[in-house]
């Protein structure tokens, strides 16, 4: 089995990173068509459809940190993309503590980073994480030894955050037996 990693344009990382979609990539081609000294990731900033510290991000980095064995923690390179800053790194870490879920996945329910993005890193940056369960593992003392097996699926985590959504702001919650006994 080769270990072959093949090059994809910017716009493409962008596009299967969740962070452009495909019609704002047509119009910023064509605005490169017309300004044909500007890179792609400018004309995309320019617009304010991604920071120009995104597309520097990929366009200069993304290559050699994908190739790298080195590997570091999901918040250093959220961060190095400038799609999390040093606080909301911070806020998520002492959050993952409280509720026992992964980094990515209270960035996702915080809203800050979109899940498609998520998946894009643990994707091309640890691969063997992409189908782990979202919550921290801990020690399970269930008999029938189930340890193995996720404590819950993304649709649940989804459904969850939109009943956590309705408990907030409805002042009878309809559906909130689900999250209670959750946790």
């Amino acid at each position: 089995m080769s270990n072959t990693f093949v090059i994809h344009p910017l716009g493409t990382i962008l596009q299967e990173a969740d962070l452009i979609s495909s019609p704002q990539l047509q119009l910023a081609l064509q605005d490169q068509s017309y300004y044909q000294e500007m890179r792609i990731g400018e004309i995309l900033a320019l617009r304010g459809w991604l920071k120009q510290e995104t597309a520097d991000f990929f366009a200069e980095e993304w290559v050699n940190l994908v190739t790298d064995n080195q590997r570091y923690p999901l918040g250093f390179y959220l961060q190095k993309a400038a799609l999390l800053n040093q606080e909301q790194i911070q806020e998520i870490i002492c959050e993952q503590k409280q509720c026992l879920l992964r980094f990515g996945a209270v960035a996702v329910l915080k809203g800050w980073v979109k899940q498609n993005t998520i998946h894009f890193f643990l994707q091309n940056l640890f691969p063997q994480e992409v189908k782990a369960t979202h919550f921290i593992k801990t020690t399970d003392h269930n008999q029938n030894n189930q340890s193995d097996r996720p404590l819950i699926l993304i649709d649940e985590i989804n459904t969850l955050a939109k009943e956590s959504e309705l408990y907030f702001t409805n002042p009878i919650p309809k559906k909130t037996k689900k999250f209670f006994t959750l946790f």
